[in-house]
């Protein structure tokens, strides 16, 4: 299978194609904004700090590598008094819980933890995939809605309880997929009539079992401000309180990163994870196998790509870890869709052995 020459993108990505060189052109179009600096991300935190605040700051807080490191700037290098919250998806691996008490303790920071008193994070999760399967055709179930919503939404309510006045996010445009990944889809659909495609989602009883425990959730964890009848995640509305993506003002350095959070708070990935890339949920491997029969590749190739573009990850590193990610992968996504989410057998052959021409 012929891959792109600079990073990983193999020639069953839709959309791809190839320069003289070999190159594709996700790569040739690779741009990374340059961040805000770090003298505004100060002048932010100095406005922000107060010795009347209980907390400076909210650090949502995942289990995984850099929301972890946010957390050690917030408190080890700008002195800021921060409260860490999660929110509990029902997928969360056990290292992640480890990782997260580690830093907190640590650290010396309170630590927050939110789960539906009704397990409804799973639910939409089952329902989803059922929904997905229904039909003749398959779809991609969307796999993160209810971490989605659930992680904005205890944030958001926790921020408005306490009164804290700015929250951390630890998310990298360097590690995003969707840019890539979402042209990708667009072209693998494009050539299915869209009122179709709509029909025959709509006629899957499961479909709106999925939407009735996401109405619940959205009831559950309430942000004010929001529309329950909104699907989309909730938005911040209260004007006294601000939300900034730290990486958007500081440098992203994926092995500075790794090294400081492994000798600083104890950082770990799982024993079975090939690269520490989203360790702290146990759905990955499913939306891997979902990317490997559709595009030939995991979904990190497709950030794989821009980290290599920019300089934070070797092309020979990617090529393994996409190999090795690939190898157990089927087992792993059986075991997930029996004894986490409770799939029938029936359902768990038909996701474990679908092909691109089986795709709605």
């Amino acid at each position: 299978m012929k891959r792109c020459t600079r990073c990983v993108l193999p020639e069953t990505v839709p959309g791809i194609t190839f320069n003289q060189d070999g190159i594709c052109n996700f790569c040739l179009n690779v741009k990374l904004e340059e961040n805000h600096g770090e003298e505004e991300f100060g002048n932010i935190i100095d406005s922000i700090i107060k010795e009347d605040n209980k907390y400076d700051c909210i650090v949502p807080l995942s289990g995984g590598r850099d929301s972890a490191y946010v957390l050690y700037l917030a408190k080890a290098k700008y002195n800021m008094k921060v409260l860490a919250v999660n929110y509990d998806h029902e997928f969360r691996t056990k290292q992640a819980l480890i990782n997260m008490q580690n830093a907190c303790s640590k650290l010396n920071i309170d630590f927050i933890s939110y789960r539906s008193k009704r397990d409804i994070a799973q639910k939409i999760v089952k329902y989803n995939i059922i929904s997905s399967i229904s039909g003749k055709k398959i779809r991609f179930p969307t796999l993160c809605r209810a971490c989605s919503y659930g992680r904005h939404s205890v944030v958001y309510r926790t921020a408005e309880e306490y009164g804290v006045p700015l929250i951390l996010w630890g998310d990298s445009k360097a590690e995003s997929t969707s840019d890539i990944g979402q042209k990708s889809f667009d072209l693998l659909h494009r050539k299915k009539p869209k009122l179709i495609q709509i029909f025959d989602y709509l006629k899957r009883f499961s479909f709106y079992r999925k939407e009735y425990y996401s109405l619940l959730q959205r009831l559950e964890f309430h942000v004010p401000g929001n529309s329950i009848l909104s699907i989309k995640k909730p938005k911040l509305r209260n004007k006294n309180i601000k939300e900034i993506h730290v990486f958007d003002y500081l440098l992203w350095e994926r092995e500075k990163i790794k090294d400081t959070i492994t000798r600083e708070l104890g950082w770990s990935a799982p024993p079975q994870s090939v690269s520490t890339w989203r360790t702290d949920c146990m759905l990955i491997p499913l939306e891997n196998h979902y990317f490997y029969r559709l595009f030939g590749c995991g979904k990190p190739a497709f950030a794989y790509c821009t980290m290599i573009n920019i300089g934070q990850m070797h092309r020979e590193e990617a090529l393994r870890q996409d190999d090795e990610m690939s190898g157990n992968i089927e087992e792993e996504v059986r075991e997930l869709l029996e004894n986490n989410i409770g799939l029938s057998k029936k359902g768990v052959k038909k996701i474990l052995s679908f092909q691109k021409n089986d795709f709605l």
